[in-house]
């Protein structure tokens, strides 16, 4: 399974220019970089510019080659301007709650087609008095996985601080991948418990915030920008097949619609919607099996939830259909993937 280029979607000038200002800001020579990339400063200055999966991708690359260190991928997501982010960003701000500005947050992950797509996942739940954050990067990525799911776990801080008006109360940290060298640089930052080698990525917090008034808090404001959100995320990905029946999917991964009825719902035949899905690097069952995945990985973090429950959930008719799935994704039977998650260490 190869999924779209990356992981990467085409991408919002906004962030490229930001990006740019930045890498210039840390010593770069980010029109170098551009030129090398194929990418024109005058060609982003138009209200709708995109910058293609490739060009992002390649120019990543590029700055994490010339950083002098390892931890570019937090300090982009602590430094990204809220700018960035245009009408999402309003969005989550004049949302009642962190609760509504996490789903309005997650709905539209993929606004400014940063790290988004079916490679790079963030999904939410609620797991008994805390709320978590989970990160699913595929290793598709390659160099690039670390710095995606760096840029996203610190954006997150960033992103709560500017929605709440003050800091998020992480509680803990999990990392699915070996400590790296910048790892000092984490309790800085999250100020938490960090487990590297863990199964899943997922930051916990404290959940009572959830639901306590935001201080720029404006109803009519957030049914404004949740209108041009969707019109915005529907335009920018009507050539993106895999995105827009991942949307589908998302709803109930129980009950995902069968290959003719997500066609028809997104208007083309059923053959077509296979094409085009094959043409990105997918075929229909793969990306519903991920959809599921990812909530297996969430769902077993709960240890109220039973395993032959979560498998119910997922659309499994038995506790072994479930295992077999389960263990195909990731090695791990459902039981080994818990008791690593809740090992001592």
């Amino acid at each position: 399974m190869t999924g779209r280029l990356g992981g990467f979607i085409n991408t919002d000038a906004r962030y490229i220019l930001w990006l740019l200002d930045f890498l210039s800001s840390i010593g770069m020579d980010s029109d170098t970089l551009a030129a090398n990339n194929g990418i024109s400063h005058a060609a982003l200055q138009g209200p709708n510019a995109l910058v293609s999966a490739k060009q992002h991708r390649g120019l990543l690359s590029e700055a994490q080659e010339c950083y002098q260190g390892s931890d570019l991928g937090l300090a982009l997501g602590l430094q990204r301007s809220i700018a960035t982010l245009d009408q999402l960003a309003y969005l989550m701000m004049s949302s009642a709650t962190l609760r509504e500005a996490t789903n309005a947050g997650l709905r539209y992950q993929n606004y400014s087609g940063r790290f988004s797509g079916n490679l790079v996942v963030t999904s939410f739940s609620e797991i008994q008095s805390e709320g978590c954050y989970q990160i699913d990067a595929k290793a598709e990525l390659g160099d690039l996985r670390l710095l995606a799911i760096e840029d996203i776990l610190a954006n997150i801080v960033t992103t709560c601080r500017w929605v709440l008006g003050q800091a998020l109360l992480i509680t803990k940290l999990r990392c699915n991948y070996p400590a790296p060298l910048h790892a000092a640089r984490y309790q800085e930052i999250f100020n938490c418990p960090v487990e590297f080698d863990a199964p899943a990525t997922q930051l916990f917090f404290d959940a009572s915030i959830l639901d306590q008034p935001l201080p720029q808090s404006s109803p009519q404001s957030a049914a404004l920008y949740k209108k041009l959100c969707e019109e915005q995320s529907i335009a920018r990905n009507q050539g993106d097949i895999a995105w827009r029946l991942w949307q589908l999917v998302v709803q109930d991964p129980a009950r995902p619609p069968s290959l003719q009825d997500a066609a028809k719902r997104l208007h083309c035949s059923s053959r077509t919607l296979s094409r085009k899905l094959l043409a990105e690097g997918w075929q229909y069952q793969q990306l519903i099996d991920q959809v599921r995945e990812i909530h297996a990985r969430r769902y077993l973090s709960d240890p109220t939830l039973s395993i032959t429950r979560i498998g119910q959930r997922l659309g499994y008719a038995d506790s072994s259909g479930f295992h077999r799935a389960f263990k195909k994704w990731t090695g791990l039977s459902p039981r080994a993937f818990r008791e690593a998650l809740f090992a001592v260490r």
